[in-house]
């Protein structure tokens, strides 16, 4: 009787097969740890809305947000996830006091860092502003804004 298998080759090439599976399945799951959030600023007036929706339609996933003034370092504004899975659209930021409620999360909530027990911050016209946004990636999207 003869004995169906793989020869030696065959395996081998098998193994080839299957490890090149695996080494493409870890890329794509590193290259989802390290993919930024989109980040595309729209000015409207004295306002700018960081849109940061995924095909110009769904919310995405926001884990933190930070606007701090770029010359200074000062954190003006801090919101980190708080509970479930915060999905957002956009914010909307304006020259003046802002609602640190700018976030509207699809699900999920945050919790406000900064500014610590109040509940508006204020931006001034000419100041360079520095936003940071974490998605359900490691690395962050970061935008200059200036009122």
């Amino acid at each position: 009787m003869l004995k169906k298998g793989l020869t030696g080759s065959g395996r081998a090439e098998k193994l080839r097969v299957l490890l090149s599976l695996f080494a493409l399945a870890v890329l794509l799951t590193a290259l989802g740890c390290f993919a930024r959030p989109a980040v595309r600023l729209e000015r409207i007036g004295s306002s700018v809305v960081v849109h940061v929706d995924t095909l110009g339609e769904y919310p995405t996933t926001v884990r933190h947000i930070r606007l701090w003034e770029a010359s200074s370092g000062k954190v003006l504004f801090e919101l980190l996830a708080k509970g479930g899975t915060p999905q957002i659209y956009f914010i909307r930021l304006s020259a003046g006091e802002n609602s640190t409620q700018v976030a509207d999360p699809e699900h999920g909530s945050y919790r406000v860092v900064e500014p610590g027990g109040r509940n508006s911050f204020s931006l001034q016209q000419g100041v360079q502003y520095r936003l940071t946004i974490w998605g359900s990636g490691l690395l962050p999207s970061e935008s200059d804004i200036r009122f």
